[in-house]
């Protein structure tokens, strides 16, 4: 049973304290602790990073991508962690701490983790999207859609974290396990209702969501990106399917069916998951969503669901958009059927969240309203590329020139460069090849393995500028005031991670908002335009 004391941060402890052997209880897992000694030893704390372990603290000695969590035992037992949770058999007859062995350290850490949380998961309706490209916004949109709802919802994604309080910036798009449960303890206690976060294929491959219950999970599409990780596609693909191997009995899974990796999520999904087809294809499907009056500053979204139709007009374009609208509506419908709202009121609540939606931080978002029209856009995958520059084209001004500007990122999977050099030289009409975040890699070298997509004649009309500031400001001085920007690559990101004089990743300020801002302001001085 929890039991409230005194954690080693001093004042009340933010958690409730718990015995290890209720923590561990069910679980497989080896130890030389009887069951009297486990039920004694108080945790109020639980960490797999052994610089944070404080007196009562449970370490979780997980297998990392670079080092293993066992080698920091020693650090982590200094700092006062009464038990140790590894899957280093080497440890088990320690003295100085109660060691628990099992097989998989991290799901087990996860599942003890959320046990420790008070299982928040089984408190909050969560929703959860994968993909390679579209997971934020499908999140984004379904936040959007449950607040205006009148449902208090949590969000966890690449761009920002809300805990139905406080808005954060986002270290990673999924968080480990140990903090993603505690995150979702926080909603719970700031009367969050629901949750919509993003799982990414190096979360669901290394099981951060392995004990979280979702109730609805989103699949937009699966390309080719983060294979310097996941080494080949089809492994890829395995990874995004486990979030559809985990849903349990009475779970809904909003399927983009149009991929031709949707059929394997489906197949992923057990007999009691009740899956829901999304196609902008095929007007049969579940969910069939259709776009009309599209233009530059919007477009009508027109979606046939099974409750009846939602349409809207919504101040952004794309059909892509359109696709995660209609992904982010079925899983908005499944939470709010899950909350006990009726059929009416769902569909009332999709109606008006589809009017209000609007896309976050860095996807397809205006510059300033000075011409020429620029849009800066996480796009960092030939597919996404392909996806935003067809957008943009056919809401092109006639007449006009669509232009990109992008880069491919340093120490990543570069087997995308090539693709997504042939993508834009492709879809723009001109190209400003440049940097993104180099890191350790020189940005030249990066820029030639892009360039390599693209045929010696391709080349010809490309221009090169490895400064991005440079490169953003070329485009909008040399742009003809109805010609069309698209700067791919950063988005919402601020920062740019280059190699500093010493031979050390340096991390400074960047936004491609605030420069392509501050060129459209420039340009308009010049001419003398009020921008």
């Amino acid at each position: 049973m929890p039991i409230q004391g005194e954690c080693a941060h001093g004042g009340a402890a933010e958690w409730s304290a718990m015995d290890l052997l209720t923590l561990i209880s069910g679980l497989d897992v080896e130890r030389r602790a009887d069951d009297g000694a486990l039920a004694r030893v108080r945790v109020c704390d639980i960490t797999e990073d052994s610089r944070t372990a404080v007196p009562g603290s449970l370490f979780v000695a997980r297998k990392g991508t670079r080092d293993r969590g066992s080698a920091h035992v020693d650090e982590a037992i200094e700092g006062g962690a009464v038990a140790v949770l590894t899957d280093d058999r080497g440890l088990l007859d320690r003295s100085d701490s109660v060691v628990l062995v099992c097989e998989d350290a991290a799901l087990v850490g996860n599942v003890v983790a959320e046990r420790f949380y008070g299982a928040p998961s089984g408190t909050l309706k969560i929703a959860a999207v994968t993909g390679t490209n579209g997971k934020t916004t499908v999140a984004h949109f379904v936040d959007r859609i449950m607040d205006g709802a009148k449902q208090r919802c949590g969000l966890i994604g690449t761009v920002e974290i809300d805990d139905g309080r406080e808005r954060g910036r986002a270290a990673m798009t999924t968080p480990p396990g140990i903090e993603l449960s505690r995150t979702l303890a926080t909603m719970v206690e700031h009367g969050c209702k629901a949750c919509a976060m993003e799982a990414s294929s190096h979360a669901l491959d290394q099981r951060r969501t392995g004990a979280v219950e979702i109730d609805a999970a989103g699949f937009t599409n699966l390309t080719g990106d983060h294979l310097d990780y996941h080494k080949e596609l089809g492994e890829y693909a395995r990874a995004k399917a486990r979030l559809f191997e985990g849903l349990g009995d009475g779970a809904v899974a909003a399927i983009n069916v149009d991929d031709a990796h949707g059929g394997m999520m489906i197949d992923a999904c057990a007999d009691g998951v009740r899956v829901a087809r999304c196609s902008m294809v095929d007007e049969g499907a579940d969910w069939f969503a259709r776009v009309e009056d599209e233009s530059i500053d919007g477009m009508r979204v027109v979606v046939t669901s099974p409750i009846g139709v939602v349409e809207a007009r919504v101040g952004f374009f794309g059909e892509y958009n359109a696709h995660n609208a209609m992904i982010a509506l079925a899983l908005s419908e499944a939470l709010l059927e899950k909350l006990g709202v009726g059929v009416e009121d769902r569909l009332g609540a999709l109606t008006r969240g589809l009017h209000r939606l609007n896309l976050p931080r860095g996807r397809m978002e205006r510059a300033g309203t000075g011409k020429p029209r620029v849009f800066v856009d996480f796009a960092h995958t030939d597919d996404a590329l392909a996806h935003a520059l067809g957008a943009a084209r056919r809401v092109l001004p006639e007449g006009s020139k669509l232009w990109c500007v992008f880069g491919c990122g340093g120490d990543r999977d570069r087997t995308k460069r090539p693709r997504m050099g042939r993508v834009v030289r492709g879809g723009a009409d001109v190209v400003v090849v440049t940097s993104d975040n180099p890191r350790s890699e020189k940005p030249g070298a990066i820029v030639d393995e892009v360039l390599s997509g693209m045929s010696k004649s391709e080349r010809d009309g490309v221009v090169v500028q490895v400064d991005r500031a440079r490169a953003i400001r070329y485009a909008v001085e040399h742009a003809d005031e109805e010609d069309v920007i698209l700067i791919c690559g950063k988005g919402h990101e601020t920062e740019q991670i280059v190699m500093g004089d010493r031979g050390e990743l340096v991390t400074h300020h960047f936004d491609d908002l605030e420069h392509a801002r501050g060129a459209i302001e420039d340009r308009g001085t010049k001419k003398g335009v009020v921008v």
